[in-house]
């Protein structure tokens, strides 16, 4: 890669032109090309981390129940109650089992707003068709909630039970193709006895804690222009700017309340980066990979950076020619919950090719960094998440589904055969109509008459007149 055109930045937020699309100014490019002029100004990032789940989903519910939990000496209100009983934690339980959430959602449907629905629409029929056709409804939505409670549920908490406590004595093949992240040698306490440690003591060929979930990444902040955040947001990362008497100026001429020249921590500046292919991204100059950042400052050089293994402040740094590597302030972004609550994959510009999609994505990294404030952008990284560990992942979650739902499609045949069964309860109960037995045939009274009499009865016939 070759960086085709970086910007001439400033802190003033002017916008350059290319092909009256508006470019930022406070942005680096990289491979730009014709199709890139017309790619509009900022791409959603199609990542592994977004896809659609119901899983997490309670994490972020008990960060509620937490907060209510610390109203200690408070009085609680009724709500307060709910979210902190049992009931309502075995609820969130179940917010993680995917049979029971659609069976839950079908139940909603077939009970109340297909019945409704029914008996709304008007029809050249009989009433107690449309009668018939609710209690069906009913019946299948009733059945099709049960049977995931007593069938699907107890199966799926027994196959998560045994992922998290009969894992750890899988057969090392398995456990190699299960988890390629996996350092085997970590899991023994005693090898030539057979003896394991507890899973906790894992690591990964990175040396850090060993952990299977991909899809927890290091996310910071949304950066945003050094221009555009407070004077809170500066102070609280070491810079006491006072930015009405810096107003007009370039950053490169801010200095702080005792005149001092404007110095912020190197993990907490971030440059913007658009790349052909993968769109706008921001990097930290602390995380950077030495690769991309050569691509990025290509005059910069590389010896110079970094000092007994930790990246130096760019004050330090040199390029290539010996001068002193003048970073540009302009160029500069801020990443602060305090100036939004949007979040973003850390990246560091290593990439990797997604097999799904057959495009080049960044790689994002495990929250395994023993780093346990998430409020600030970490000091070290955890480990890559490469392809062939998402690729294990997804093989994995598959196989877990189809476990999962084999009770389910299993037991399809006796549901159907209990919804059938449960029509005429839901007929009585609900509507107050039982169906009716057919009515037997009457028997034919009218006798039938002879065309064609024989003599002997006409004979008699006479007889009698």
């Amino acid at each position: 890669m070759k960086i085709h055109t970086t910007q001439n930045l400033n802190s003033l937020g002017r916008m350059q032109s290319t092909n009256n699309v508006p470019i930022p100014s406070n942005e680096l490019r990289l491979n730009y090309s014709e199709r890139m002029r017309k790619q509009h100004l900022y791409d959603q990032q199609d990542t592994y981390e977004g896809n659609v789940s119901f899983k997490g989903k309670k994490e972020i519910i008990q960060k509620v129940i937490d907060n209510t939990k610390n109203t200690a000496g408070k009085e609680k209100k009724w709500y307060d109650k709910i979210l902190t009983s049992g009931v309502f934690d075995k609820l969130l339980d179940s917010m993680n089992q995917e049979v029971f959430i659609q069976a839950a959602i079908s139940f909603l449907i077939c009970t109340f707003l297909r019945p409704l629905a029914i008996m709304a629409i008007p029809t050249k029929k009989s009433k107690e068709d449309n009668i018939y056709a609710s209690a069906h409804s009913i019946s299948s939505g009733v059945v099709g909630l049960i049977s995931p409670i007593f069938l699907a549920m107890p199966f799926t908490k027994g196959l998560k039970y045994a992922m998290q406590n009969l894992v750890k004595n899988f057969k090392t093949k398995t456990l190699e193709t299960m988890y390629p992240n996996l350092n085997i040698d970590s899991i023994w306490k005693d090898k030539a006895a057979n003896i394991r440690k507890p899973m906790n003591e894992w690591k990964d060929i990175y040396g850090n804690p060993f952990s299977k979930e991909f899809k927890d990444v290091i996310k910071v902040a949304k950066p945003k222009h050094i221009s555009e955040v407070s004077e809170g947001t500066l102070k609280s990362i070491g810079a006491d700017i006072n930015l009405a008497e810096m107003k007009g100026k370039s950053a490169n001429e801010w200095v702080d309340r005792n005149g001092n020249k404007l110095h912020i921590d190197l993990k907490d500046m971030f440059v913007s980066v658009r790349e052909d292919g993968v769109g706008q991204n921001f990097f930290s100059l602390q995380h950077m990979d030495e690769g991309f950042l050569k691509e990025v400052f290509p005059t910069v050089d590389l010896n110079t950076i970094k000092k007994d293994g930790q990246r130096l402040h760019t004050d330090f740094w040199k390029n290539a020619d010996g001068t002193p590597f003048k970073l540009d302030m302009d160029a500069i972004h801020i990443s602060s919950y305090r100036e939004t609550t949007d979040a973003i994959p850390l990246y560091t510009g290593k990439k990797r090719f997604d097999t799904k999609d057959k495009v080049e994505k960044y790689v994002s990294y495990q929250t395994n960094n023993g780093i346990k404030d998430k409020s600030r952008v970490p000091d070290k990284l955890g480990s890559p998440v490469e392809q062939k560990y998402l690729d294990a992942d997804l093989n994995n979650e598959i196989s877990d589904k189809l476990l999962t739902w084999l009770p389910d499609i299993v037991t399809r045949p006796f549901v159907a055969a209990a919804t059938i069964a449960l029509i005429p309860l839901v007929l009585k109960n609900i509507f107050h109509l039982e169906k009716g037995k057919k009515p037997q045939p009457t028997e034919n009274t009218q006798k039938n008459i002879d065309l064609n009499p024989k003599k002997e009865d006409i004979s008699a016939r006479k007889a009698v007149a």
